[in-house]
């Protein structure tokens, strides 16, 4: 179907249809975020050391989105070239550029989580952590690490 056909049968540019992707749009940027902000609401009520446990989660929560933020940049970079396959009508060229870009982009979060893993200590101590906000941010990555290659799937790839 070329590009002019593809648009003369969709109904025209409504709120109703950048809603559709905008919503979707909105949620995957918030996930993350929301994620961290629900953990340190649960750990702000212990009753043992939560100053340092919110500190912990707030440290950690700033390096995952650093990351999720700086990779899911993926997202533009793949909507730019459909948007410009599409409007030169050779979608066709770039049929496997999805499945390109998840394998990318999910082998790419595995590497980062093989590194970051074995080197929290040193992650979290050049964001200055120390005594136990440092252990309590090694123990909260740890568990959170593992997340990080879905969170960034998602946050990439939730329109296909």
């Amino acid at each position: 179907m070329s590009a002019s056909n593809y648009w003369d049968t969709k109904e025209d540019i409504s709120f109703k249809r950048i809603n559709k992707l905008a919503i979707p749009a909105l949620i995957a940027g918030v996930a993350e975020p929301l994620l961290s902000t629900t953990d340190l609401a649960i750990i702000g009520n212990i009753k043992v050391m939560p100053t340092e446990s919110i500190a912990a989660v707030g440290i950690v929560g700033a390096f995952l989105s650093m990351l999720i933020w700086v990779f899911g940049q993926t997202r533009s970079a793949i909507s730019s070239i459909i948007s410009q396959y599409l409007g030169a009508d050779k979608l066709e060229e770039i049929r496997e550029l999805p499945i390109q870009a998840t394998v990318i982009v999910i082998a790419t979060s595995i590497l980062i989580l093989a590194i970051s893993y074995p080197f929290a200590r040193e992650i979290f101590q050049f964001y200055n952590a120390s005594d136990s906000i440092l252990e309590f941010a090694i123990s909260y990555f740890r568990i959170r690490a593992f997340g990080f290659p879905i969170t960034l799937y998602h946050c990439c790839f939730w329109y296909f």
